[in-house]
């Protein structure tokens, strides 16, 4: 006989869920992680937060499913060319609109990112369409497609979706990891990241970096966005919203300055998300978002900088 103990649900101890659950929070938290990163690796040179992110993610996806579903190309073929597109609109977006205002208000960046927020989400769903499309599956999707680890009940199991969504984490981070540390590039960026001023005056181009930073931004976002039409099954104009915001607080907890931080933010955004409601029988799905950011709320208020982000040392 198992002992109750109040508020908290029988599945505590329940082997099997609990495993099938730390599956879903890490696969969860991986895309929380891209989602994460997209905001870290703007923020690190601008220190503004790109409320647009998701929607940019979100058009790239759809680019994936014209190529890839409409017209029945190869994902190989549609998620390069979809990555490209993403690409050239997070660097012409900054040439264009962020640079320009940013010379004359930091606010009005913000108003700018929210503006241009609406206006993806807008030409989304006047291009698309606001019904459900046929969700992305660049990795097996059908029900079978899974190992089967224990029976249960529940039944314990590993989908290939899963396995998918980690390894282009870690394929992501190993690239921008060789990316920042190994190439020309990526010390130019890491320099304007540090001090933009003194960059500027040995003769790093300053402007290039920052353009090359939203742009990497909108190439990972677009690859959370086929992450999550996988995960979740489903493709609309609103495919982001949500994500963005668990993307946010994953990169306070970790850091808005951590590259690292923004990976282990995410795993544990996830792991929060899937093991509170289940675990706590006063939480439901519905209060699984605000008990997580409850959680980070804490996190912050011991370390505001964040896990693994730069404590700022002010002279006085």
């Amino acid at each position: 006989m198992i002992l109750a103990i109040p508020f908290i649900s029988e599945s505590f101890f329940n082997w099997t869920l609990i495993g099938q659950l730390f599956v879903n929070g890490m696969k969860q938290g991986a895309i929380y992680a891209l989602m994460a990163l997209t905001v870290v690796i703007i923020y690190k040179t601008t220190g503004h937060l790109n409320f647009a992110q998701g929607e940019m993610g979100t058009m790239g996806a759809f680019i994936v499913f014209v190529i890839a579903i409409e017209n029945g190309h190869s994902y190989w073929i549609a998620i390069p060319v979809a990555l490209v597109f993403s690409f050239v609109l997070g660097a012409a977006l900054e040439r264009t609109l962020i640079r320009p205002i940013e010379r004359r208000s930091a606010l009005g960046v913000v108003i700018v990112t929210l503006g241009i927020f609406l206006i993806i989400n807008a030409l989304n769903a006047a291009i698309w369409g606001t019904q459900q499309l046929s969700p992305l599956a660049p990795f097996p999707n059908f029900p079978d497609d899974q190992f089967v680890l224990a029976e249960g009940p529940p039944r314990f199991a590993v989908r290939y979706g899963a396995i998918g969504t980690w390894v282009t984490l870690s394929i992501v981070v190993a690239v921008l990891w060789f990316f920042f540390q190994k190439t020309k590039l990526g010390l130019g960026y890491r320099a304007v990241a540090s001090n933009r001023e003194s960059s500027q005056l040995v003769g790093v181009p300053v402007g290039r970096m920052l353009m090359l930073g939203w742009a990497i931004s909108a190439v990972l976002g677009t690859i959370a966005a086929i992450m999550v039409s996988q995960s979740t099954n489903t493709l609309d104009f609103n495919l982001m919203t949500v994500v963005l915001l668990y993307g946010f607080a994953a990169a306070a907890l970790g850091g808005f300055d951590s590259i690292p931080g923004a990976v282990v933010g995410g795993l544990i955004v996830g792991m929060a998300e899937a093991f509170i409601p289940a675990f706590f029988s006063f939480v439901g799905s519905e209060l699984s978002l605000a008990v997580a950011l409850g959680v980070i709320v804490t996190v912050l208020l011991v370390r505001p900088e964040g896990l693994f982000g730069t404590k700022r040392i002010e002279r006085v």
